[in-house]
């Protein structure tokens, strides 16, 4: 039992606790530690800092943490030890675990470009140097050495990055909870104490990390530091997913349900005919139709798209505003009544204005006359007029849900920043209206919003082009394989590896690279209101069907029941399967291929190694493929262009 033992409890209810009970748990006094007794607990605890949310050393580390990466392995050591093309398995895993950390670091790295670029960086930290009481005397020490029991002294302006139960206050105080969903502007009083279960932004005797006092002084005796602060603890309990993550794991789960249900349908047809399922094209399959990296790249797409917000000197103040902007559908600027305002006109986007006006409900109808869009009182219920925008969602499945979006300028707009699904102010407003907000423009002109929009969109359209292409490609997989073992035949492994695993995402992850589209603004929201609407499942099932009957005509119209020609006919559905990933990704491209340098090279290394594997020998015995003419090269591609021809049908109906 070390001396600092009666710390260890980080869990306690200090809210509950007087005054006197709090200085006695932490052995400390109204006058501070002792400088010796301070440092003694900061050797004990170590140093007041925040720890890091993704350490490089911790994504390098990552795969070898991951249990999958040791499932992997071991089937993969299994099937090799059987006769088994396991290497190709381990290839593939380390393939896409180097791409997995190449974009966990890239994304570190954008991250801390955002953060440097964001408008008031430096007024929003936590200062690097704190007053503490220490041998009864006011000193200044490093937030860093910062150890429980310290007494703290705050002033206007100070943030701390601790958390504290306030021993004195003066009667002015005022402190901003915003940035932990607080109140704005409240009180607190030292000599107040509270229930257990009191949710801690509602205990007025405790000031917690993340917050600022806006007005007044206090003293406060720290409670907690480092990663036990209540602004960590909020963080770690945070959903980390955006809307767009939160479909796509949806969507990832449709993955691994269509596999469970096409493996044990398959295992049905091997159990019927007598034969058994080939363990190494089940291990292929999975391997090649899960959606790897996914998740990472929607993360690099959002942060590409606060970067381009950033250098148009637009904030938006989290990854997930990005979704939100793209659905919304009503904006709400707060205005006063002798405001001059000038509006784009949004409704071709499917986004119609609404205002709120500091006036009475006669002089607000007026002032619609005069702006031409609809305006309502400030003074009668506008939080349910939010409401009421929000809740008026159609019926019928095919419009739009309504996404509020709210532009305020004053203190007293907080309440209705949060109550709208995103916040909107500029850059000269206090910065308790910015830590409401979700975006912050340069200044007060409602014409910068087309542009949050337009961005909002494109970073939208990106990743559901990129996932449209990936389901259809694991669905066609799925599919081929199923058809496969119930016509008898088998469908090669590292076939289905290099479509589902190579090919796939190397077409597809440039399509997330592409510059905005400026059309994007111009087409209805509700293409925009979430990725898993019947329209997508319908242009997945059209462009699978379209492979499929292209792939299965090629087969049959050179196999024709002959065991001579299966070779043959084999690799020319190959062919027709490999080149209709490029099609696909050509067809729902928002730009011409020749202005997108990294589609361009996709397509022509995926072309190169198509060729090689079908005509060139040594590569013909690993891909189980047979050199083909020149008229069965042209019937092949020419056949894998009917997916392209049915995306473009789908665009111009």
């Amino acid at each position: 039992m070390t001396k600092f033992d009666f710390l260890s409890d980080t869990q306690k209810t200090w809210h509950y606790m007087d005054v006197d009970q709090v200085l006695a748990a932490l052995e400390s006094s109204i006058e501070g530690l002792s400088y010796v007794n301070a440092r003694q607990r900061l050797r004990h605890f170590g140093a007041n800092k925040l720890p890091r949310s993704r350490p490089i050393s911790k994504v390098l580390i990552q795969p070898l943490i991951n249990p999958l990466t040791y499932l992997l392995l071991g089937s993969a050591i299994y099937l090799q030890w059987n006769g088994a093309e396991g290497w190709a398995l381990i290839s593939v895993g380390v393939l896409h675990s180097g791409v997995g950390i190449c974009l966990a670091l890239w994304s570190i790295k954008t991250k801390e470009k955002v953060s440097r670029d964001r408008p008031q960086r430096r007024q929003n930290e936590p200062s690097n140097s704190v007053m503490v009481l220490r041998d009864r005397e006011e000193m200044e020490v490093p937030s860093r050495d910062l150890v429980l029991g310290d007494v703290m002294v705050l002033r206007e302006g100070d943030r701390p990055n601790v958390d504290l139960r306030l021993l004195e206050t003066s009667e002015d105080l005022r402190v901003n909870q915003t940035n932990l969903g607080g109140e704005a502007i409240c009180s607190k009083r030292p000599d107040l104490t509270f229930e257990e279960k009191t949710p801690p932004l509602e205990c007025s005797n405790m000031i917690y990390a993340g917050t600022e006092i806006s007005a007044g002084s206090a003293k406060g005796i720290v409670i907690a530091t480092s990663r036990f602060t209540q602004e960590q603890a909020a963080l770690v309990k945070e959903k980390p997913f955006s809307v767009i993550h939160s479909e796509l794991r949806q969507l990832r789960q449709v993955w691994i349900g269509l596999l469970l249900l096409v493996t044990t349908t398959a295992i049905g047809f091997a159990w019927q005919r007598g034969i058994t399922i080939n363990a190494m094209t089940a291990a292929a399959l999975i391997v090649s139709t899960y959606p790897q990296n996914l998740l990472r790249i929607a993360t690099q797409v959002q942060l590409f798209g606060m970067r381009d917000l950033a250098k148009q000197r637009i904030w938006a103040r989290f990854p997930s505003i990005l979704d939100t902007i793209a659905r919304v559908t009503t904006i709400v600027p707060i205005v006063e009544s002798d405001v001059v305002l000038s509006f784009d006109d949004l409704s071709r986007a499917g986004i119609e204005w609404q205002g709120l006006i500091r006036a009475s409900e006669d002089d607000s109808v007026a002032f619609s006359e005069v702006i031409g869009i609809k305006t309502h009182s400030y003074f009668d219920a506008p939080q349910e007029k939010i409401r009421q925008w929000q809740d008026s969602r159609q019926k019928s499945r095919q419009k739009p849900l309504n996404v509020v979006a709210v532009i305020g300028n004053d203190i007293e707009d907080i309440p209705l920043l949060r109550a709208a699904d995103v916040g909107i102010c500029d850059r000269t407003c206090r910065k308790e209206l910015q830590d409401s907000s979700g975006i912050i423009l340069p200044k007060e002109d409602f014409h910068y919003l087309p542009t949050a929009i337009l961005e909002g969109r494109a970073t939208f359209d990106r990743l559901q082009r990129t996932a449209l292409l990936t389901a259809t490609s694991s669905f066609t997989l799925a599919v081929l394989t199923l058809m496969d073992t119930a016509a008898g035949f088998s469908m090669p492994p590292l076939q289905i590896i290099w479509v589902g695993a190579i090919a796939t995402p190397i077409v597809a992850f440039p399509l997330v690279l592409e510059p905005t589209h400026e059309s994007l603004l111009t087409q209805p929201a509700h293409r925009f209101q979430t990725m898993l609407r019947p329209s997508n499942y319908l242009r997945i099932l059209l462009a699978v069907t379209a492979t499929i009957t292209a792939i299965s005509v090629v087969f049959w119209l050179k196999y024709q029941g002959q065991a001579a020609m299966f070779s043959q006919a084999r690799s020319m559905a190959f062919v027709t399967l490999g080149f209709s990933q490029i099609f696909h990704a050509c067809a729902i491209a928002r730009r011409s291929i020749v202005s997108n340098l990294p589609l361009v090279f996709g397509i022509t290394f995926i072309a190169i190694c198509q060729i090689a594997f079908v005509q060139v020998p040594w590569f013909g015995d690993l891909m189980a493929t047979v050199p083909l003419s020149g008229v069965e090269w042209a019937i092949s591609i020419l056949s894998a262009t009917a997916v392209f021809w049915v995306q473009e049908l789908i665009k111009t109906s």
